[in-house]
């Protein structure tokens, strides 16, 4: 790769320049060295690629032969381009064929770099300073170029071609490097001068490249000129659009986002589509970019004194979705801006809904449905952060945009309609809900359940979405009959072929299984035995352990299900089914806690944990109960044990382990550990685990320090719920460390005292005063 890259920069940036009767590159005064491009300082604007003169030149015949293949070439070439042999119109020809012919070179070498950062971006980001500039000062103006780079031939060479070429390619190496420009640091308020140990950190360098990405860009666009060159500026546009959505600010000197987008706004006001679309897009993704949103609020959104001269970009966005003449790429743009505003700036759009509201209903008549498209999922954008935002927002606002604008959707021909239709409802909260109208809520309800058995496959799944949202809310699933056809309903779509269907209908059925836990845990137990009978448990645990063995994707949402489902088993079913269905389901989240994505396994020791959390579970010793006389202890005691001990002591993910924990310290009887040797074991290995995360310091990813602590809690806490349970080591034949004790009950939380006993100690020091 280095050698690679260094030829490549050598003829990147190549002109042929015969004044001196060989061949030099410009621009800018720049001396190439193999292997290294020395920069020089700051050149004005001015200075072109076709214009500017080299000092630095490729020694020796043998570079010029090697660049060329044929050493004669440089010789005929300089013979050819004599002032004595051509007349000034000849000369005049022969420089433009010079030019062209150069920028064929330059235009092959940017080429080659595209194939590399297509094919291999991460290895070609240690060679970034190899064609982006990295001085080691920041300018002192904003039009400044450094020379040469890759963003000095966006902005200044003389071939549109070449140009355009620069942008895509620049474009194609920040595609894979939002990873890379997480890095970017600046630490002092000189951008790029050298630390105290006079040398730069990763971090810093990225830092520096990010910053002068933003500078020179930002310089390119304020020097172009949008009626000539409209291919260059929509793909210099697109390659600003590209720098925004991968660089982080988070640790950047506040300023640049609105440097660059002060470069561009102007073409917000252009006469061309294609140009104004790509201003809209860029736009939108600064808004979404979340590092950026310190300055960007009040610069941007907010509105200036001085409005009418100046409107802010909110005013002109509204202007451009209210526009008839304007053309339909643009609307659609400005309708995917507001969405963007909507999503990270609602405060600042919130005011503003009623011009919204008309807009949405101006364009319920247009033909195009794209605009249509872009407008619904504004409404969608707007509805979900109303839903979220302080105070939410009122019955009476969803009862006007129901009305107005989502249920007439459901009476169109087109499937993407009925589907953005489900997905605006599912943003309702419960209690925006609550105080509609009853008769609107029978028909969202019958809508949405009539949309999931619709032929297209995007609408089924919106559908689903909704159902999974509705299931959870407390007035309807105290509606027996409403549970069982919401339940039906998904339940039968887990098995569609259509993937993303069962993706959200088994997402909808761990809803449903967490709304039959809501209802056990809130002492609705009336409607929990009328809901879920016999033959809807069988259905659900079908189910959920067939999407177990399904797609990866939907593997969590069917151990979810099974979770929560034996938490509210009653007894007479988990008797019932003991030897069928219920072992299955154990045997199941054995295996997905033993092996499985992370994911799955945290979902399978939570679900385990919840099981335990059914007094009636079959767990343990049998002695007085119905199931001893098949044996001692349940059959797949150990095993369940077994597989939250194996989480504990094997799991690099802390996250799993807490969950393993927590699931061990939910069983309150020392029956439900099974025999004597069991339950030592379990000590062991939970005394071992404490001593084992003492010793682990450093090996473990950076991401996991965060839960060491409540990793070592839990451990802690767990352990002393057994050693409480067993009545003391002494009856298991262990010693515990005096150390390990204290820090045992150190881990103890602090029970704070009664209400009461605080008055009457009051009252008793008062009295002691008085």
């Amino acid at each position: 790769m280095p050698p690679l890259i260094d030829v490549i920069c050598r003829f990147m940036f190549f002109t042929s320049d015969n004044t001196a009767g060989h061949l030099a590159i410009t621009p800018s005064s720049s001396a190439f060295s193999v292997g290294v491009i020395k920069r020089s300082s700051y050149a004005t604007p001015t200075s072109s690629i076709s214009t500017s003169v080299s000092t630095g030149t490729l020694s020796g015949s043998s570079q010029l032969s090697d660049m060329y293949g044929d050493p004669a070439l440089s010789i005929r070439r300089s013979i050819q381009s004599s002032d004595s042999e051509y007349s000034d119109s000849e000369s005049g020809v022969y420089q433009a064929q010079r030019m062209q012919h150069d920028g064929k070179v330059r235009l092959n070498a940017l080429l080659c770099l595209q194939a590399i950062a297509r094919a291999a971006p991460k290895q070609l980001q240690p060679h970034w300073p190899k064609f982006l500039t990295t001085s080691a000062s920041p300018p002192t103006i904003l039009a400044t170029y450094k020379a040469p780079s890759l963003l000095s031939l966006m902005g200044s060479d003389p071939i549109p071609t070449v140009r355009t070429a620069a942008c895509i390619v620049l474009n194609n190496i920040l595609e894979s490097s939002r990873q890379y420009l997480a890095m970017a640091e600046e630490k002092s308020q000189l951008s790029g001068m050298m630390s105290h140990a006079g040398i730069l950190t990763l971090s810093e360098k990225v830092g520096l490249m990010t910053r002068e990405l933003h500078v020179e860009v930002a310089t390119a666009m304020n020097n172009v000129d949008s009626t000539i060159e409209q291919a260059v500026v929509i793909q210099m546009i697109k390659c600003a659009t590209s720098i925004v959505t991968n660089c982080t600010y988070e640790k950047m000197r506040r300023g640049l986002a609105l440097m660059i987008f002060n470069s561009i706004k102007r073409f917000l006001d252009s006469d061309e589509p294609g140009i104004q679309a790509a201003t809209l897009l860029f736009t939108t993704a600064l808004l979404s970019n979340t590092t950026a949103q310190t300055d960007l609020r009040e610069t941007i959104l907010i509105s200036s004194q001085n409005e009418i001269t100046t409107p802010n970009l909110l005013s002109q966005l509204m202007d451009l979705i209210d526009g008839t003449d304007v053309p339909i790429p643009v609307r659609v743009e400005a309708w995917n801006t507001l969405s963007a505003i909507a999503r990270h700036h609602f405060v600042v759009i919130q005011s503003s809904w009623s011009r919204f509201d008309t807009a949405l209903a101006n364009e319920q008549d247009t033909d195009d449905s794209r605009v249509r498209t872009a407008g619904l999922l504004f409404l969608e954008e707007f509805a979900k952060s109303g839903s979220g935002a302080s105070p939410p927002s009122t019955s009476d606002w969803w009862k006007d945009i129901l009305e107005r604008h989502i249920l007439k959707l459901f009476s169109e021909d087109s499937p993407s309609f009925k589907a953005l239709g489900c997905d605006c409802i599912s943003h309702i909260s419960a209690d925006a809900f609550n105080g509609l109208p009853n008769r609107l809520e029978v028909l969202i309800m019958s809508l949405v359940l009539g949309t999931a058995m619709d032929e297209n496959a995007t609408a089924r799944a919106a559908a689903c979405r909704a159902i999974g949202v509705f299931i959870l809310f407390p007035s309807l699933r105290e509606d027996c009959t409403l549970i069982v056809d919401m339940a039906n309903t998904v339940l039968d779509l887990c098995r569609d072929p259509n993937l993303n269907v069962r993706v959200r209908a088994s997402w909808a059925v761990g809803n449903l299984s967490d709304s039959l836990v809501l209802l056990k845990s809130n002492g609705q137990d009336d409607i929990l035995e009328e809901a879920l009978t016999l033959s809807l448990w069988t259905k659900i645990m079908k189910t959920a352990l067939a999407v177990c063995q399904d797609n990866e994707k939907i593997k969590s949402n069917g151990i979810r299900a099974i979770g929560g489902l034996l938490r509210v088993t009653f007894e007479g079913i988990l008797e019932r089914e003991r030897h069928s269905l219920v072992k299955e389901a154990v045997y199941a989240l054995i295996k997905h806690m033993e092996q499985g994505s992370l994911k799955g396994r945290w979902n399978a020791c939570y679900a385990m944990q919840n099981a335990l959390l059914n007094p009636d579970f079959p767990i343990g010793s049998t002695a007085g109960t119905s199931y001893a006389l098949d044996s001692d202890m349940v059959s797949w005691t150990k095993d369940v044990y077994g597989a939250l001990l194996q989480a504990i002591q094997q799991s690099k993910n802390f996250k799993v382990r807490i969950n393993a924990c927590a699931a061990l310290a939910v069983p309150k009887t020392r029956a439900k550990f099974g025999d004597q040797a069991l339950f030592r074991n379990i000590v062991q290995v939970l005394m071992t685990a404490v001593q084992n995360l003492d010793n682990e310091q450093g090996q473990h990813d950076f991401g996991e320090f965060q839960y060491r602590g409540q990793l070592e809690t839990k451990l802690l806490r767990c352990l002393d719920h057994l050693l409480q349970v067993s009545g003391g080591l002494s009856k298991l034949g262990l010693e515990l460390d005096p150390t390990l004790r204290q820090r045992i009950l150190a881990s103890r939380p602090v029970v704070a005292p009664p209400v009461e006993l605080i008055q009457h100690v009051t009252n008793e020091v008062e009295t002691l005063v008085v």
